[in-house]
Protein backbone atom coordinates (compact mmCIF):
# COMPACT_ATOMS: atom_id res chain seq x y z
CA UNK A 1 0.00 0.00 0.00
CA UNK A 2 1.22 3.50 -0.74
CA UNK A 3 -1.29 5.56 1.19
CA UNK A 4 -0.28 6.89 4.61
CA UNK A 5 -0.08 4.20 7.23
CA UNK A 6 -3.34 3.52 9.06
CA UNK A 7 -1.58 3.73 12.44
CA UNK A 8 0.88 6.27 13.76
CA UNK A 9 4.19 4.90 12.47
CA UNK A 10 6.41 6.76 14.91
CA UNK A 11 7.45 4.64 17.84
CA UNK A 12 7.34 6.20 21.27
CA UNK A 13 10.42 5.97 23.49
CA UNK A 14 8.72 3.13 25.37
CA UNK A 15 8.00 1.25 22.13
CA UNK A 16 11.54 1.86 20.88
CA UNK A 17 12.91 0.40 24.10
CA UNK A 18 10.51 -2.53 23.71
CA UNK A 19 11.68 -3.16 20.15
CA UNK A 20 15.32 -2.99 21.22
CA UNK A 21 14.65 -5.53 23.97
CA UNK A 22 12.67 -7.87 21.70
CA UNK A 23 15.44 -7.87 19.07
CA UNK A 24 17.83 -9.10 21.76
CA UNK A 25 15.39 -11.62 23.27
CA UNK A 26 14.59 -15.30 22.78
CA UNK A 27 11.61 -14.28 20.64
CA UNK A 28 13.94 -13.91 17.65
CA UNK A 29 16.88 -16.00 16.36
CA UNK A 30 20.31 -15.47 17.90
CA UNK A 31 21.60 -13.74 14.76
CA UNK A 32 18.70 -11.27 14.55
CA UNK A 33 19.67 -7.67 13.82
CA UNK A 34 20.16 -5.25 16.70
CA UNK A 35 18.21 -2.00 16.69
CA UNK A 36 21.27 -0.13 15.40
CA UNK A 37 21.78 -2.59 12.55
CA UNK A 38 18.05 -2.51 11.76
CA UNK A 39 18.15 1.28 11.47
CA UNK A 40 20.96 1.15 8.92
CA UNK A 41 19.31 -1.72 7.08
CA UNK A 42 15.95 0.02 6.79
CA UNK A 43 17.60 3.27 5.69
CA UNK A 44 19.02 1.39 2.69
CA UNK A 45 15.72 -0.39 2.07
CA UNK A 46 13.73 2.84 2.01
CA UNK A 47 16.06 4.62 -0.45
CA UNK A 48 16.09 1.76 -2.96
CA UNK A 49 15.40 3.14 -6.46
CA UNK A 50 12.89 0.33 -6.91
CA UNK A 51 10.46 0.19 -3.97
CA UNK A 52 10.84 -3.00 -1.95
CA UNK A 53 7.87 -4.92 -0.58
CA UNK A 54 8.21 -6.11 3.01
CA UNK A 55 8.33 -9.74 1.85
CA UNK A 56 11.59 -8.87 0.08
CA UNK A 57 13.45 -7.28 3.00
CA UNK A 58 11.80 -8.53 6.18
CA UNK A 59 13.22 -12.10 6.37
CA UNK A 60 16.82 -10.86 6.59
CA UNK A 61 15.98 -8.91 9.74
CA UNK A 62 15.57 -12.12 11.71
CA UNK A 63 18.55 -14.15 10.57
CA UNK A 64 20.75 -15.07 7.65
CA UNK A 65 18.40 -17.98 7.09
CA UNK A 66 15.48 -15.57 6.98
CA UNK A 67 13.21 -17.62 9.24
CA UNK A 68 11.62 -17.01 12.63
CA UNK A 69 9.77 -19.73 14.47
CA UNK A 70 6.24 -18.86 15.61
CA UNK A 71 5.84 -18.19 19.28
CA UNK A 72 4.96 -15.70 21.98
CA UNK A 73 5.97 -12.15 21.10
CA UNK A 74 6.51 -12.75 17.39
CA UNK A 75 3.53 -10.68 16.25
CA UNK A 76 4.55 -7.81 18.50
CA UNK A 77 8.14 -7.64 17.25
CA UNK A 78 6.88 -7.96 13.67
CA UNK A 79 4.48 -5.05 14.13
CA UNK A 80 7.14 -2.85 15.69
CA UNK A 81 9.66 -3.59 12.93
CA UNK A 82 7.09 -2.76 10.24
CA UNK A 83 6.16 0.46 12.04
CA UNK A 84 9.84 1.35 12.32
CA UNK A 85 10.13 0.91 8.56
CA UNK A 86 7.12 3.17 8.04
CA UNK A 87 8.60 5.75 10.40
CA UNK A 88 11.68 5.93 8.18
CA UNK A 89 9.45 6.29 5.11
CA UNK A 90 7.87 9.31 6.79
CA UNK A 91 10.97 10.91 8.26
CA UNK A 92 14.02 10.04 6.15
CA UNK A 93 13.71 13.12 3.98
CA UNK A 94 13.41 15.44 6.97
CA UNK A 95 16.73 16.61 8.47
CA UNK A 96 14.91 17.27 11.73
CA UNK A 97 13.00 14.00 11.69
CA UNK A 98 15.70 11.35 11.17
CA UNK A 99 19.31 10.70 11.95
CA UNK A 100 21.19 7.40 12.14
CA UNK A 101 20.68 5.55 15.40
CA UNK A 102 23.76 4.09 17.07
CA UNK A 103 24.93 2.71 20.37
CA UNK A 104 27.95 4.03 22.23
CA UNK A 105 31.18 2.39 21.12
CA UNK A 106 32.69 -0.52 23.04
CA UNK A 107 36.08 0.56 24.31
CA UNK A 108 37.21 -3.01 25.00
CA UNK A 109 39.70 -4.50 22.55
CA UNK A 110 37.78 -6.34 19.85
CA UNK A 111 34.52 -4.66 20.86
CA UNK A 112 32.03 -3.23 18.39
CA UNK A 113 33.01 0.32 17.47
CA UNK A 114 30.51 3.16 17.28
CA UNK A 115 28.65 3.13 13.96
CA UNK A 116 29.94 -0.25 12.78
CA UNK A 117 26.64 -2.09 13.31
CA UNK A 118 24.74 0.70 11.56
CA UNK A 119 27.01 0.47 8.53
CA UNK A 120 26.76 -3.32 8.50
CA UNK A 121 22.98 -3.01 8.40
CA UNK A 122 23.18 -0.37 5.66
CA UNK A 123 25.39 -2.59 3.53
CA UNK A 124 23.00 -5.52 4.04
CA UNK A 125 20.12 -3.29 2.96
CA UNK A 126 21.93 -2.35 -0.24
CA UNK A 127 22.27 -6.05 -1.03
CA UNK A 128 18.46 -6.33 -1.10
CA UNK A 129 18.25 -3.81 -3.96
CA UNK A 130 17.33 -5.42 -7.29
CA UNK A 131 20.37 -6.15 -9.45
CA UNK A 132 18.89 -4.09 -12.28
CA UNK A 133 18.18 -0.98 -10.17
CA UNK A 134 20.28 1.22 -12.47
CA UNK A 135 17.82 0.53 -15.28
CA UNK A 136 15.21 2.57 -13.40
CA UNK A 137 17.36 5.69 -13.93
CA UNK A 138 19.14 7.56 -16.66
CA UNK A 139 22.92 7.22 -16.69
CA UNK A 140 23.65 10.48 -14.88
CA UNK A 141 21.19 9.80 -12.05
CA UNK A 142 22.52 6.24 -11.65
CA UNK A 143 26.03 7.65 -11.40
CA UNK A 144 24.86 10.14 -8.76
CA UNK A 145 23.23 7.34 -6.77
CA UNK A 146 26.48 5.37 -6.84
CA UNK A 147 28.52 8.45 -5.88
CA UNK A 148 26.31 9.15 -2.87
CA UNK A 149 26.46 5.52 -1.74
CA UNK A 150 30.25 5.66 -1.96
CA UNK A 151 30.21 8.91 0.03
CA UNK A 152 28.08 7.28 2.73
CA UNK A 153 30.42 4.31 3.06
CA UNK A 154 33.83 5.87 2.39
CA UNK A 155 34.90 6.86 5.94
CA UNK A 156 34.09 3.40 7.28
CA UNK A 157 36.22 1.74 4.60
CA UNK A 158 39.19 4.07 5.07
CA UNK A 159 42.51 3.29 6.73
CA UNK A 160 41.51 5.68 9.53
CA UNK A 161 38.48 3.58 10.55
CA UNK A 162 40.43 1.32 12.89
CA UNK A 163 41.99 4.12 14.92
CA UNK A 164 39.16 6.70 14.81
CA UNK A 165 37.75 7.66 18.20
CA UNK A 166 34.03 7.98 18.98
CA UNK A 167 33.99 11.73 18.28
CA UNK A 168 35.35 11.14 14.77
CA UNK A 169 32.94 8.30 14.19
CA UNK A 170 29.99 10.48 15.22
CA UNK A 171 31.11 13.01 12.60
CA UNK A 172 31.27 10.23 10.02
CA UNK A 173 27.83 8.97 10.98
CA UNK A 174 26.43 12.48 10.65
CA UNK A 175 27.96 12.79 7.17
CA UNK A 176 26.69 9.33 6.25
CA UNK A 177 23.19 10.33 7.35
CA UNK A 178 23.41 13.44 5.17
CA UNK A 179 24.39 11.28 2.19
CA UNK A 180 21.45 8.95 2.84
CA UNK A 181 19.04 11.90 2.97
CA UNK A 182 20.57 13.16 -0.29
CA UNK A 183 19.86 9.79 -1.91
CA UNK A 184 16.30 9.97 -0.61
CA UNK A 185 15.93 13.45 -2.12
CA UNK A 186 17.42 12.23 -5.40
CA UNK A 187 14.99 9.33 -5.70
CA UNK A 188 12.14 11.81 -5.19
CA UNK A 189 13.52 14.22 -7.79
CA UNK A 190 13.78 11.33 -10.26
CA UNK A 191 10.03 10.72 -9.86
CA UNK A 192 10.59 7.11 -8.87
CA UNK A 193 7.58 5.19 -7.47
CA UNK A 194 6.73 6.06 -3.89
CA UNK A 195 8.04 3.75 -1.20
CA UNK A 196 5.18 1.57 0.05
CA UNK A 197 4.21 1.48 3.68
CA UNK A 198 4.56 -1.92 5.31
CA UNK A 199 1.41 -1.49 7.43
Amino acid sequence: MTEPASVDSRLSEVELDELEALLASDVVPDDCMSLEMLDGYLAAVVISPEPLASAKWLPSVWSEGGEMAPGSGVQRVLTLVLRYHDELVDTLGDPEGWEPFCYAGDTEEGGTRLGDEWMTGFELGLEVWPEDWREQLDALDAETFESLIERAAAPWMSDAAESADDAQRIEWLTATGAAVRAIHHLRESCDLPAVPYAL
